[in-house]
């Protein structure tokens, strides 16, 4: 993650795939090393002399190192006793998994600090519940959405900290609601108190950090083509923002739909339909290549030798799309896509001497947004549409994949739903060579639109995360499914594995592991439906008040272990054992917790801080065990062969690497 910081620090603009409040932290952590920004971390490099990794390392370590006391607060907050808080805590510092990830320039620790301080924000809101509309209650309420955007605006995972307090709010509003000493009035403060300080803070933060991202980034860089062609053009030294605004008949274009992921229309020699070896695959490309050009040919019937040396376009005009390298045209016809079978297929077709009637295209003007006269196609800032001659059908962007034969390019048809305006038929002409035209001041032209581009980049990195889909064919060391996380039955390698590296493994403390799941897969669910039967038959020996403390210390910590843990399951992306870890997070309180009752209830108080204190020992021999691996071990790994405890661990051998 340290290129991302390096990238804020030169300016030059990036895209990934997860939001960027994480990264802006990291890059000012590297702006206050000193870095300059001409270091880009790349893999294997050695760091020069002027990069102060210690400190960039030490400032995640820090970030990371500040769950510790955030749960203590939180398990005193939520009525636990100082031993069982003191054990929540040590549980959290004593983790090895937890701790690794710590000593890395990763996103990973940050978001851990985020989702720990809104679990205590959440806490501490509802410690103060009874004193509504103070200036504590709402301290901790406008702190709980301050730290819910915080976490979301670091990884979308965070949103899983976001449900639990909204599922927590929605319970508590309802029991305001059924309670008939509190007035209408009380209720609707209470409601508008929530909406501001759980939506609308959450949503300024994530929205102002893509705002000072948007601010910092103003020069080129790699992920400038994931963006529109509008924002493209305010970019210092993008290709987009040095080129002419006008567009005639004979200049050459690249044209770029307004469907975010598609990019640019793209044809070569080599991908053909298989039903047909005459048809070129047109289709969608992201990246700007040399087979996105197209020239424009004028449809229109010759009349003599009175045709002006420039030609411009305008709403109504009919051209021909004839491809530079292939010299095909874009063409449609009564062909079925191989997706989308009830509309018409777009391909690269034909010849120059020889143009069919379905390479006629009528041009839509919808829009555009210069200051110059309208009714013109100009680059960048006209929004158009493409219409068939023949058929009247509309060119369209469509976000699905071709298979291999098309290079896994995003699907092109010519779409029988003529009237619509969705944005798989919006298109502009984002490059244009012709030497007939001087090259345009962008500046001048076109006003940036941060809230416009803060949806398009959030779309792009939804269709990032989608793309990352595991290979069920190829076994990669890296990755593990979440039904065996729980139980850590797959830690993994954390670098190279040679004799003389420094090998980092990501394996938490067995003993906390082992006993968190057991917690809260078995323990509490049988405690629940005990509870509920003993309800139902009305042979409870608890108090009202006993069980009202319990639901609320145990809604949260089970609830953030459930919400963050069992979603997992429904993802079809690649995951790894990290993602495990903010559930675990709230498995260790909820262990603490256990063990506090478990204590109250069969030992006497004096009994509470021995046996802590010898819980808390038994975890802190076991982190020394596995400490080799979390600290770096720089020694031949057969010498840890003793650690090995599970045999499906990938410590020293790996049983699953086909050689």
């Amino acid at each position: 993650m340290g290129r991302f910081g390096a990238q804020y620090i030169n300016g030059t603009f990036y895209h990934d795939l997860h939001p960027v409040a994480g990264k802006l932290l990291i890059g000012l952590s590297e702006y206050v090393s000193g870095h300059n920004g001409s270091f880009t971390y790349t893999s294997g490099a050695e760091y020069p002399p002027h990069i102060n990794y210690v400190f960039q390392r030490a400032s995640m370590a820090v970030i990371g190192s500040l769950i510790v006391p955030f749960a203590y607060r939180t398990c005193r907050f939520l009525g636990f006793g100082r031993a069982a808080a003191t054990m929540g805590a040590s549980f959290v510092l004593l983790d090895n998994a937890l701790c690794v990830l710590s000593r890395f320039i990763l996103l990973d620790p940050i978001l851990f600090c985020f989702i720990a301080m809104s679990l205590m924000g959440y806490a501490g809101f509802a410690r103060h519940r009874h004193q509504a509309f103070s200036a504590v209650w709402w301290q901790w309420l406008a702190f709980t959405g301050l730290s819910l955007g915080l976490a979301i605006s670091t990884k979308w995972i965070g949103a899983f900290v976001v449900a639990l307090v909204g599922l927590c709010t929605i319970e508590e509003l309802a029991i305001l609601y059924s309670d008939r000493k509190t007035s209408v009035l009380t209720q609707i403060k209470h409601w508008i108190a929530r909406v501001v300080c759980l939506i609308c803070i959450p949503l300024l933060v994530y929205l102002i950090s893509f705002q000072i991202h948007f601010a910092l980034l103003r020069s080129r860089g790699t992920g400038d083509y994931k963006m529109p062609s509008q924002f493209q053009s305010l970019q210092r030294n993008n290709v987009v923002s040095r080129q002419p605004h006008d567009v005639a008949i004979g200049s050459q274009i690249t044209i770029r739909s307004h469907l975010p992921g598609f990019g640019l229309i793209y044809a070569n020699e080599t991908h053909r339909f298989p039903d047909n070896a005459d048809e070129l695959v047109a289709a969608g490309m992201p990246g700007k290549q040399a087979n996105n050009w197209w020239e424009i040919v004028s449809g229109a019937a010759k009349k003599g030798n009175d045709t002006p040396s420039v030609r411009f376009i305008a709403d109504g005009d009919i051209l021909l799309l004839r491809h530079v390298g292939t010299k095909r045209y874009l063409r449609t016809g009564n062909a079925k896509p191989h997706n989308q079978g009830w509309d018409r297929r777009v391909v690269a077709a034909g010849n120059t001497t020889a143009p069919s009637a379905w390479d006629f295209w009528r041009v839509h003007i919808v829009d555009d947004v210069s200051p110059r006269p309208s009714g013109r196609l100009y680059a960048v800032t006209t929004r158009i549409q493409l219409i068939n001659k023949i058929s009247g059908c509309l060119l369209t962007a469509t976000p699905a994949q071709l298979p291999k034969w098309g290079r896994d390019m995003s699907e092109l048809i010519c779409s029988q739903k003529n009237t619509s305006m969705a944005e798989g038929t919006l298109w502009n002409v984002e490059q244009v060579r012709d030497k007939r035209f001087k090259n345009a001041n962008y500046q001048k032209l076109v006003k940036r639109q941060w809230l416009r581009d803060t949806v398009w980049i959030n779309r792009e990195m939804a269709r990032s995360n989608n793309r990352l889909v595991p290979d069920p064919d190829r076994y990669k060391v890296i990755e593990s499914s979440a039904w065996s996380w729980p139980f850590l039955i797959y830690p993994m390698r954390m670098g190279a594995w040679k004799d003389d590296s420094i090998k980092y493994y990501e394996i938490g403390n067995p003993i906390l592991w082992w006993a968190s799941a057991i917690c809260c897969i078995f323990v509490y669910p049988a405690q629940i439906a005990y509870m509920l039967v003993c309800h139902r038959r009305k042979c409870s020996s608890w108090k009202p008040a006993e069980i009202r403390q319990f639901w609320d210390v145990t809604k949260l910590l089970w609830g953030g272990w459930f919400t963050h843990y069992v979603s997992f399951f429904f993802f079809g992306r690649v995951l790894y054992i990290h993602h495990v870890l903010p559930s675990l997070y709230f498995g260790l309180l909820l262990l603490a917790f256990e063990i506090q009752c478990a204590m109250r209830w069969y030992m006497p108080a004096r009994a509470e801080w021995p046996v802590a204190i010898v819980i808390i020992a038994i975890s802190g021999y076991v982190f020394y065990l596995f400490s080799p691996l979390t600290f770096g071990w720089d020694r031949p790994i057969k010498e840890l062969a003793h650690l090995q405890w599970l045999p499906t661990w990938n410590l020293v051998t790996d049983p699953h690497l086909v050689l």
